[in-house]
């Protein structure tokens, strides 16, 4: 592992809510390849675009295995704002490729899992998340090995921003689980509770019920005050009133 040279006292500590935007390579034979990033446009140029992903900088909870251990110790004393290169060999990383994760699955499991096997698809059987390598009749070979694992990797990764405030910690972990709508949501901190006015598609977004309680879970850990979700139906206006009237009538 190449560690960049950090100077400067620690800035972040585990807890700390952090803004990262990076750009990640694959190297092989001295020939680096873009894996992944943060930044929309470079992502175009490098032709891997992803039209539904949201890029921008990228929320993460410091001492939450939420990145690379080896990624995390080096963020961790870096300056804001500065952008820091990162080399990890494979060990440091995803580790080595394991052989025995390359495992054969019975298309009678597909079936069941109701997946349709493809070469290149990414699957979730019995939990555990590999890339299908190879269909035949009856049974489908499966890679259950990380996509990183084996690589050499370089980090570009510069710390944004670290988020200050109960309020914005509030807004930072609901972006972090949900991200959506994010103009919507209101929080107050008032003496005794919290208060989070929801975004409209809360109302019938599946994924909130989900994220919700992750949110609860993860803000008991910045604060004791009670949590309100707060959900706003505008009332009846004379508009609706008068038209509902004339139907009535009708």
């Amino acid at each position: 592992m190449v560690i960049p040279e950090i100077s400067g006292v620690m800035t972040m500590n585990a807890g700390d809510i952090v803004k990262l935007t990076y750009n990640l390579w694959i190297v092989e034979q001295d020939k680096e390849t873009l894996f992944d990033t943060t930044d929309e446009n470079f992502a175009k140029e490098n032709g891997i675009y992803d039209p539904e992903r949201k890029y921008g900088p990228e929320i993460y909870i410091i001492g939450k295995k939420m990145l690379l251990e080896s990624v995390e110790k080096q963020i961790m004393n870096a300056e804001v704002g500065k952008e820091y290169d990162i080399i990890l060999e494979p060990k440091d990383a995803y580790g080595e490729r394991n052989p025995n994760l390359v495992k054969v699955v019975s298309m009678r499991e597909f079936e069941k899992n109701k997946i349709t096997p493809e070469i290149g698809k990414f699957v979730t059987i019995n939990g555990q998340r590999g890339k299908v390598v190879n269909v035949t009749p009856g049974r489908v070979l499966v890679d259950f090995n990380h996509p990183l694992a084996g690589k050499k990797l370089h980090y570009k990764v510069t710390v944004k921003e670290i988020v200050e405030g109960l309020e914005n910690k509030v807004l930072a972990i609901i972006e972090m689980a949900y991200g959506k709508d994010m103009d919507q949501f209101k929080v107050k901190e008032l003496e005794d509770h919290i208060e989070i006015k929801l975004a409209e598609s809360c109302k019938y977004r599946n994924e909130w019920f989900t994220s919700k309680y992750y949110i609860v879970g993860t803000l008991r850990d910045y604060t004791q005050k009670d949590i309100y979700f707060i959900e706003v139906y505008e009332g009846k206006k004379e508009e609706e009133k008068k038209e509902e009237s004339t139907v009535v009538q009708q």
